[in-house]
């Protein structure tokens, strides 16, 4: 797939999981792609202020970033993608 085909894809599926009702997806998944989207589109620094030190969620999140910053940013368009097809089939 060339880099612009993978953009175009990465693009619909990013279109796609913004217009469902994200409460029905897991959270742990709702974490890996909010990761694979931030590494995605090139912001993987996290600013530590941004969590809350109490919010188990947000300790979860940093972790979730901290995994991806190892990986391409084509790679993260790719596992986005693919988790997208695969919570949602297409065609969309």
């Amino acid at each position: 797939m060339t880099k612009e085909e993978l953009n175009k894809k990465f693009q619909a599926a990013f279109e796609k999981a913004s217009q469902e009702e994200q409460s029905l997806v897991p959270l742990e998944l709702q974490l890996h792609l909010y990761a694979y989207y931030k590494r995605a589109i090139d912001e993987p620094y996290v600013n530590n202020r941004s969590f809350e030190t109490n919010d188990l969620r947000s300790a979860f999140k940093m972790n979730a970033i901290i995994q991806v910053q190892q990986i391409t940013k084509e790679d993260a368009k790719e596992r986005y993608i693919k988790i997208i097809e695969d919570l949602y089939p297409k065609p969309w």
